[in-house]
């Protein structure tokens, strides 16, 4: 996804930001009964709505090798652009800190997919996450995402 930004000439308001003007969708994080915690909303949401971004502490994935590896559920490497069979550079950490995406639990039938975006730059090897919808969404179901 490529993002309007501050090298277009396009206003604050174009449809083209979706990212970047954030979602005010009302998201509630729940136990689960089998995978921990999770995700539901407490809203419709409609295919192809911006959910919100994956975020957390930004590592180099050298670094990212040296965390615990325990506990990896919540690394999520940057390699939508990497070519096959190589390592991306870095890998976003959401273990310390996050938001609300880093318990959208596994789904062999996923509602949301994560998407590399192109925000501020165009960096392929620094591209930020972002979920969308990929069908219909009823209240109360369960956000989740194939990973």
């Amino acid at each position: 996804i490529y993002e309007c930004s501050y090298m277009c000439k396009c206003s604050k308001d174009c449809p083209n930001r979706a990212i970047q003007r954030g979602s005010n969708l009302k998201l509630t994080i729940f136990r689960t009964t089998r995978k921990g915690w999770g995700v539901c909303t407490e809203q419709p949401i409609r295919r192809g709505q911006y959910i919100c971004r994956y975020t957390g502490e930004l590592l180099t994935f050298q670094e990212s090798d040296t965390r615990n590896t325990s506990d990896m559920t919540y690394l999520f490497d940057l390699d939508k652009e990497v070519p096959i069979g190589e390592q991306p550079e870095y890998t976003i950490d959401a273990r310390r800190y996050g938001n609300v995406s880093r318990f959208f639990n596994h789904s062999c039938d996923p509602n949301l997919t994560a998407f590399a975006a192109y925000v501020t730059h165009l960096n392929p090897m620094m591209t930020e996450l972002a979920f969308f919808a990929n069908c219909d969404i009823m209240p109360g179901k369960e956000l989740t995402f194939d990973y």
